[in-house]
């Protein structure tokens, strides 16, 4: 079956996992690298539906989500998954975990659920509700989560205002375990897709139309970086406070981008369609990175491409 590859989470130089689904019928994957990504292997656990993202803690504690409100998760190193009840409905399309108890989920309508007990139960925090079809309500879309530590974590989307009929690129931070999130104004229109903090004070966050915004003081303001395209960017990853990358794309086209000054300038790294005719028109959905010299890119069609050196 031609699998898409949604997200990608490494435990190692070898070790591996996927999240992803089928274009045609909706159904879930997870796979599972021994040799860097060469070849994979489905998990036995029929999941029913598309998953978005995934995210290891450790070799043994693996969660992943996806729409319907999915959430999978495993205690034992993916020999075993379980489907855990989120209590929503909703595409959930960002998980992260801060230690194997404690971890959150994000989603459309504003939606966000964490657990105390890795997964047996998840509360809703936020949002929940699935949004009406019709209505001049203001709609939120969480794109991504990421956590620092058990208190201090961001979300990342856009704010949808039908009365305005304009649209916010949307960074919350909280500081009390998602209980309460607070704005972070990017001043920027474009749909927020990924966040990335390397540590309390340093991050970067990249979506619609080529934004890169960064950040040294946790939030408080964000900065435009020069990404040197106008394709929408997918996923941001950085090995160390210096060394980064970022892809995405559109239909027909795929983005790499390259750091090695924390962002202060971008080196397109995209491959040519001399390079890999086909890999070099798909549209690029996930970057990983282990370290500096290990990193992995995902995409539809099943495929994967790593640098190593």
């Amino acid at each position: 079956m031609d699998w898409t590859f949604s997200a990608a989470a490494f435990l190692d130089s070898q070790e591996g996992w996927v999240a992803g689904g089928s274009p045609f019928d909706q159904t879930g994957y997870i796979g599972h690298t021994r040799d860097g990504g060469k070849t994979w292997e489905q998990v036995e656990t029929p999941i029913e539906t598309t998953l978005t993202d995934i995210y290891f803690l450790d070799k043994k504690n693996g969660w992943a989500v996806g729409q319907q409100g999915m959430i999978v998760g495993t205690t034992n190193g993916g020999k075993r998954w379980d489907v855990q009840t989120s209590k929503v409905g909703n595409w959930l399309k960002g998980v992260h975990f801060v230690s194997p108890k404690i971890g959150y989920a994000v989603g459309m309508s504003e939606t966000v659920v964490q657990t105390n007990n890795s997964g047996k139960q998840w509360n809703v925090l936020h949002g929940g509700e699935i949004a009406s079809a019709v209505g001049d309500e203001e709609t939120i879309v969480f794109n991504t989560v990421q956590f620092i530590d058990e208190s201090t974590g961001w979300v990342a989307g856009v704010r949808i205002s039908p009365e305005t009929g304009g649209q916010d690129g949307l960074v919350q931070k909280t500081t009390d375990g998602g209980q309460t999130w607070m704005d972070q104004p990017t001043n920027i229109p474009d749909i927020l897709e990924d966040i990335f903090f390397i540590d309390a004070n340093n991050g970067w966050v990249v979506g619609e139309n080529g934004i890169i915004l960064h950040t040294t003081n946790g939030g408080d303001s964000w900065d435009i970086q020069t990404s040197g395209t106008e394709e929408k960017l997918l996923s941001v990853s950085f090995a160390d406070s210096a060394v980064g990358w970022i892809v995405g794309g559109d239909y027909g086209v795929g983005i790499i981008l390259h750091t090695t000054n924390g962002g202060e300038t971008w080196e397109n790294q995209s491959l040519t369609e001399d390079e890999a005719p086909i890999i070099s028109k798909q549209q690029l959905s996930d970057v990983f990175t282990l370290d500096g010299s290990h990193v992995w890119i995902t995409g539809p069609g099943g495929f994967m491409i790593s640098y190593s050196k």
